[in-house]
């Protein structure tokens, strides 16, 4: 099966409304090229704001995010953080102009832990910024290969303080065919992604989901499709649209998932949906939901074993599936879907039993879809 960033399928053309979410998602990418840029006093406030209200909708502490946007800062960290050996890969910082960063940070205790609670919500947090930036024409990268006391002396973080990853930003320089390593990471690895065969399953990991025609029921996207106003809806307390098709919902939520920014691009993840009245009882009850649940998609990974976690001493599985849980949760919004994202309080060996995770799979998070 080839991987590829290509749609799966023609997502808009099952929506009798504009489906304006999907532009953002495929339009998101890692740039390490950037333009030099004038950014005013109002950018930057609506970027604080939308730090706020990602950090408050994913229920983050205020503080998980810092943007760092004056000039000596910015300088700053371009040139302590790959001070080292952890910090090497991204030596590509030093020539690239960056408007400024986005640091991620939470309590050592927390993302040392043997399941993080505040990382995976920051994350989440995090990612909701990067898709607004993209929406507003802006590039980004996510950056976990940095020197931690370097980044933290600078912005003034104490000891107990982990930085788990900073995200340069700013205006993308045009991708045009070049025999350099931007162009070649972006063939290479940047557009690769595994199909939805490979990842996604239905009800449970034994039946493995296959990508079929669709039946075409009449649906329109939501009128709300702008991130920030998605985010704003996800934060009421409100039903879901009855007449959203429950197998395009998760479709749609898989491919959400699919096309997420991984560490390495390596997606070490899989995504169960779950439409069983009965399973879905058991799911909300493992997560501490209400049970209202029509439908769910749980989002497992295994423990960091790889050379990039033994190098960088990332817990990159409570990252990487994180971000894959906010463009899910972003794409069931953009449906008019109302949802609950489950990642703190899940009792995990119930949740893990309910899809029959295989060790040493484990449950990150879970999409809710509320009745």
């Amino acid at each position: 099966m080839e991987q590829t960033k290509t749609a799966t399928r023609d997502y808009l053309s099952y929506s009798e409304t504009p489906w304006k979410l999907w532009e953002v998602l495929y339009a998101r990418r890692s740039h390490r090229k950037y333009l030099p840029g004038e950014y005013d006093q109002a950018f930057f406030a609506s970027l604080g704001e939308v730090v706020s209200l990602a950090l408050s909708t994913r229920g983050a502490a205020e503080g998980g995010i810092t943007v760092v946007s004056d000039t000596g800062r910015v300088e700053r960290i371009k040139k302590r953080i790959h001070k080292g050996t952890q910090g090497k890969i991204n030596l590509w910082l030093n020539r690239s102009p960056v408007a400024g960063f986005l640091v991620l940070a939470v309590p050592r205790a927390d993302a040392k832990g043997d399941r993080p609670r505040e990382l995976p919500l920051v994350a989440m947090a995090a990612e909701d910024v990067v898709l607004w930036l993209t929406e507003a024409g802006l590039g980004t990268c996510w950056v976990g290969g940095l020197n931690q006391r370097e980044v933290g002396e600078t912005l003034g973080f104490g000891r107990e303080t982990y930085v788990a990853a900073v995200i340069p930003f700013g205006k993308p320089k045009p991708r045009v065919r070049a025999a350099d390593m931007d162009h070649l990471l972006y063939l290479q690895i940047s557009r690769k992604r595994k199909p939805l065969e490979a990842i996604a399953y239905l009800e449970t990991m034994d039946n493995p989901y296959s990508v079929r025609e669709l039946a075409r029921e009449p649906f329109s996207a939501s009128e709300t499709q702008d991130v920030a106003g998605l985010l704003r809806e996800m934060g009421k307390k409100r039903q879901s649209d009855p007449g959203v098709p429950l197998d395009l919902a998760l479709d749609a939520c898989f491919e959400a998932a699919r096309i997420a920014p991984s560490a390495g691009n390596t997606q070490q993840w899989h995504f169960i949906g779950v439409r069983r009245e009965g399973t879905l009882r058991e799911l909300a009850l493992a997560c501490g939901a209400a049970g209202d649940w029509r439908a769910a998609v749980v989002g497992a990974a295994e423990p960091d074993r790889s050379y990039l976690y033994e190098m960088l001493e990332k817990p990159f599985w409570m990252i990487d599936l994180p971000i894959a849980l906010s463009q899910m949760s972003l794409m069931a919004a953009s449906m008019g879907l109302a949802v609950e994202v489950c990642v703190s309080d899940i009792d995990e060996a119930a949740a893990n039993a309910v899809v029959a995770l295989r060790p040493p799979l484990r449950t990150v998070g879970v999409v809710g879809v509320r009745s």
